[in-house]
């Protein structure tokens, strides 16, 4: 297990309402049935602090549905964001293709530097190696696929990057050939038949194109395995593994369904059983990720009458609700399911309506709040991401895309919010593999962490090594002297065997300075195909 490190905490300013106890046994209880701000003296009591990182990252000129994506683009060890356009892109707006924030690890103190590349957007995005060189490339599902050239001009498209963030080509033979003329939106990568290749997928821009996932064939070409036109959407779509097999099930924001499980070979069959009904869009506000602690991903999304639910798959197609003491109204929009403070259990992050709440999880279904904070004048949200650590003090952080000013002509606004603690002493905290996770020999899975590194010590990098016999060892090397961006890419080996379960260690340095824990994955891995 992995030694788990409280720090200090500092009083922050920029809008935050909330400031720090001492205790996490004084934090708030979440009530159901509301969304109501706490009072001055609740806040005083919870947990998690934040304050804006926003330098450089400057004003959406247009409204409208957007999606970013954090990672390391240039690898310099920074956590960079990454967007394509917005509503007036590329006609009416200075947005326009791929848009990287370039970060400096900094947070508050530091500044976000903008490069864009391309004419076409706005859309959905994601972030992953697709070709297997070690750079990071950009998958994407746009509305305006207005490109003059082969970069940008389907509404599916995939490119290839340089570790520079600067310059990408075109790698996206074969996709939107299934019908898709409208718009897509929601776009994710994944392994779904466990080849060794990240695959993709989009949902469609409102309505009517569908859902769709291609396999990545190696060599720049992609042909479709499943999808379907027809049906509204709310946009979002996302990878996962509900049932715990290995393969790569999906879950989107369509009215045709919510979740897909996935054979492993890139056909998925609907499985949304007992889970509540849903709104003429589809399911709202929908994430992933462990809240239950059985290394299975679990379901987020907002209700109709805007309050937040949390539900984890017990069979094939069965649902049991985690939700708790959760609002259940409200005007909640949006959620992200991370581990916000470190206690290795998943947490849920909600916005809506200009209020940004961090509401604690300890790994049964009982649920705190830890922290809350307005966004003023806020009329609606754009994006919303949380999870990735981007000031290397160990904390997740938050960044979204929300629309401020009069409802009638409301421009959007990009915010992040860094958790104020500062590194006090180097540490590691892995995310993932979480403990019962099960990964798929062969196939292409994450590797995923978060590291406090203090003032002073320099760039950190970090090594990974995997055990088939247990905690003690021995050690085989995954992969060392990585940049500590918090994600690396990994090909599981087709000869891994995890009888017993397989341990993963995370070894970080820094400067003079080295740690390294073992960390709560004990995942094993079997044939999912």
């Amino acid at each position: 297990m992995c030694t788990l490190w409280k720090s200090s905490h500092r009083f922050g300013a920029t809008a935050i309402v909330c400031v720090l106890g001492l205790s996490t046994a004084l934090l708030p209880t979440v009530r159901g049935g509301s969304d109501q701000v706490p009072t001055a003296s609740q806040a005083g009591q919870l947990s998690l602090h934040y304050v804006e990182a926003s330098q450089g990252l400057g004003a959406k000129l247009d409204g409208g549905r957007t999606e970013i994506e954090f990672g390391d683009v240039n690898r310099d060890g920074n956590v960079d964001i990454v967007s394509i356009g917005d509503h007036g892109s590329p006609l009416s707006s200075n947005e326009h293709g791929v848009m990287v924030w370039f970060g400096d690890g900094l947070g508050q103190q530091g500044q976000w530097q903008l490069f864009q590349n391309g004419n076409f957007g706005y859309g959905g995005v994601a972030l992953g190696d697709v070709n297997n060189d070690g750079s990071v490339d950009v998958a994407f599902g746009d509305h305006h696929n207005y490109s003059d050239n082969q970069f940008g001009n389907r509404i599916e498209g995939v490119a290839l990057g340089d570790n520079t963030g600067m310059h990408w080509t075109p790698w996206d033979q074969g996709l939107a050939t299934n019908g898709e003329t409208y718009g897509m939106f929601g776009t994710d990568l994944a392994d779904v038949n466990n080849d060794g290749f990240l695959d993709y997928g989009s949902n469609s821009f409102g309505c009517c194109s569908g859902v769709h996932v291609y396999l990545n064939r190696g060599d720049g070409t992609w042909s479709q395995s499943a999808g379907f036109l027809g049906e509204n959407s709310s946009d979002d779509l996302v990878f996962a593994d509900f049932n715990g097999d290995g393969n790569a099930d999906m879950a989107t924001a369509n009215r045709k369904g919510t979740v897909f499980l996935g054979d492993g070979h890139g056909r998925f069959r609907p499985a949304d059983g007992n889970l509540p009904p849903m709104s003429s869009q589809g399911r709202a506000g929908i994430s992933v990720g462990d809240v239950n602690d059985d290394g299975r991903d679990d379901l987020a999304f907002a209700t109709p009458s805007g309050g937040l639910q949390v539900w984890t798959m017990v069979s094939n197609a069965v649902w049991k609700n985690l939700s708790g003491a959760l609002p259940a109204s409200g005007k909640f929009e949006a959620t992200q399911i991370a581990d916000m403070n470190l206690d290795g259990h998943g947490d849920l992050v909600a916005f809506g309506a200009g209020r940004m709440v961090v509401i604690a999880g300890d790994g049964k279904g009982n649920w705190k709040l830890a922290s809350t904070f307005t966004t003023p004048g806020t009329q609606g949200y754009a994006a919303f991401r949380a999870g990735t650590d981007v000031d290397h003090n160990g904390y997740p952080d938050i960044g979204v895309i929300a629309a401020e000013g009069n409802p009638f002509s409301a421009r959007n606004h990009f915010h992040v919010f860094v958790e104020s603690s500062p590194a006090t002493a180097l540490r590691i905290f892995p995310k993932h593999p979480h403990g019962g996770a099960t990964m798929v020999p062969g196939s292409v899975r994450m590797f995923e962490w978060n590291a406090a590194v203090p003032n002073g010590f320099g760039a950190a990098t970090v090594s990974l090594a995997v055990s088939s016999t247990g905690p003690n060892g021995p050690w085989k090397k995954i992969a060392g002297e990585l940049p500590n961006n918090g994600r690396y890419q990994w090909r599981v080996p087709a000869d891994l065997s995890c009888v017993s379960g397989c341990d993963v260690r995370y070894e970080i340095k820094a400067g003079e300075a080295t740690t390294a824990v073992v960390g709560h994955s004990n995942f094993a891995a079997k044939s999912g195909r």
